[in-house]
């Protein structure tokens, strides 16, 4: 059961951020993705990263959402997220700038940290032996198995 409870968790931790960022890039796209690019060139950045992020956001978003490379897209969302509060949030401070950018750097963290969880088409491609004995072990506790008293 608890595996099953985390994976819930994991779930809607997954859900909200990769939703989330799905629509973030979407807006860049909608907004005029020539538009992000001469934002990101004023930021002292390449143009051409706008491309990527923008695409990483609504792409991962959705990959997020499946729970397909979970750790790999969090890692990701980490670094864009770090780079978003220093280059452009932290002169306006916590309240009114980098709030929310770090609220999904701290989803992010726990998701790299956790993976995706049994709820995710990364333990359904790629289940880990490990959560695969736990819960067994839970479901023969539940039923009150002999091999579950040893």
């Amino acid at each position: 059961m608890t595996i099953r409870r985390y994976g819930i968790s994991l779930l809607i931790l997954r859900l909200c951020l990769g939703f989330n960022f799905a629509v973030h890039g979407f807006a860049k796209f909608s907004g005029g993705i020539e538009n992000t690019a001469r934002w990101f060139e004023s930021l002292g950045f390449s143009g051409i990263l706008a491309y990527g992020v923008a695409l990483l956001e609504v792409l991962g978003g959705f990959g997020l959402m499946a729970g397909l490379f979970t750790r790999f897209l969090s890692a990701l969302y980490m670094i864009v997220m770090a780079v978003a509060i220093f280059k452009v949030q932290l002169v306006r401070g916590f309240l009114d700038g980098f709030e929310l950018e770090f609220t999904f750097f701290a989803v992010a963290f726990a998701l790299l940290v956790a993976g995706g969880g049994v709820y995710s088409a990364d333990h359904a491609l790629f289940p880990s032996r490990k959560m695969l004995r736990e819960m067994r072990e839970e479901r023969d506790a539940v039923r009150g198995s002999p091999d579950s008293a040893a």
